[in-house]
């Protein structure tokens, strides 16, 4: 898990007030690409969608990476991150489904977990009670996510489109999609202990 925290220096970084910072205009190109990478899936330029969407997952740890190292972490950064990454699973998973990569279940079964963290976390900032922090399990679920997408994709372009993915690579999306959904929902219940923890 180690691969997360890269970039970090020794002793705590305190997020700062700081909007103009390399990686915060990382995670907004990743918001701006978003409708490109629909309309790509949805009107059959799969390559196109591939690279983008391999360049999406990409700076989705860059940015990361370059908040920690330059001294950049900041309190818009840590809102826009996961900002982008659900809005990924949303917008380009609705794209999936509708060019017939993705079946609908396998999108709504991420989704409900996000929408149940998304209200739960809203209550607590109404409450005036910080939300807990993204765990290691939360990041590696989010990361495998981001790669089964462009996987499940691979598969369509290399095979005969959606109607007909290559086997090998369609099945390696669906073991990405599969351990990256439990670790999903594991790292749910971890943010559940921490406030039941913390409201006592």
């Amino acid at each position: 898990m180690r691969v997360f925290d890269l970039g970090a220096k020794d002793g705590p970084q305190e997020a700062s007030d700081r909007i103009l910072t390399i990686p915060n205009a990382l995670s907004l190109a990743r918001l701006l690409v978003l409708p490109l990478i629909y309309l790509d899936l949805v009107d059959g330029r799969l390559v196109r969608a591939f690279v983008l969407l391999v360049v999406f997952a990409a700076t989705d740890w860059l940015d990361g990476y370059l908040a920690r190292r330059l001294d950049q972490i900041s309190r818009v950064g840590t809102l826009l991150d996961p900002i982008s990454d659900r809005a990924l699973f949303l917008v380009v998973g609705f794209g999936f489904v509708l060019s017939g990569l993705l079946p609908l279940w396998a999108l709504v079964v991420i989704l409900i977990r996000d929408v149940a963290v998304l209200l739960v976390g809203g209550v607590l900032l109404l409450r005036g009670v910080s939300t807990p922090a993204v765990t290691k399990i939360g990041k590696a679920a989010t990361f495998g996510l981001m790669w089964a997408f462009p996987t499940f994709l691979l598969a369509g372009i290399v095979g005969d489109g959606a109607a007909d993915p290559q086997p090998l690579l369609q099945g390696l999306g669906w073991l990405f999609y599969g351990v990256s959904t439990v670790l999903y929902y594991v790292s749910a219940g971890q943010y559940a202990v921490e406030v039941l923890r913390s409201s006592r």
